[in-house]
C-alpha cells in the first residue's frame, strides 16, 4: 500500500518527499526524525511503504535519519542526507532490505551499508 503525499515549495526551501518500502519477509518499524521533527514509529507489513515530507534548506544541510527494527535486529541509517541525494521530481524512494536501504529512481541510486 503507498500512500501519496504532494510535493511543494516553500520561498526558497522546497519539500522532499520520501517513500520507506519494506522489502523483507517481516514488519519492519521505522522510526525516522531530524533535530527539530518526529515523524513518529510506523510499523510496516512486508512490501508496505510509508511516506512523509521533509523541508530542505537553501543550504544543503538538511538531514533525517532513521532506525529500523525487526525481529531481533536493529540499524540505523541517515536517509535523507541533502548533500548526498538527488531525488527523482522532489521524491526518494528507499526499498528497506536486511543488508540495507536502496535509493531507487534517482540519479546516483543504489545501495547502502546500515549506519556504524
Amino acid at each position: 500500500m503507498m500512500i501519496r503525499v504532494k510535493a511543494f515549495n516553500v520561498g526558497f526551501a522546497k519539500t522532499i518527499e520520501v517513500t520507506l518500502v519494506n522489502d523483507i519477509s517481516e514488519p519492519l518499524t521505522i522510526h525516522c526524525k531530524d533535530k527539530n521533527h518526529d515523524d513518529g514509529v510506523h510499523t510496516l507489513k512486508p512490501d508496505e511503504s510509508h511516506c512523509f515530507v521533509l523541508l530542505t534548506t537553501v543550504v544543503p544541510k538538511t538531514l533525517w535519519y532513521c532506525n529500523f527494527n525487526w525481529t531481533g535486529t536493529s540499524h540505523s541509517f541517515d536517509i535523507y542526507v541533502q548533500k548526498r541525494d538527488k531525488c527523482d521530481e522532489k521524491h526518494c524512494f528507499w526499498n528497506i532490505k536486511k543488508d540495507g536501504p536502496c535509493n531507487i529512481g534517482a540519479p546516483g541510486t543504489g545501495c547502502y551499508p546500515w549506519d556504524k
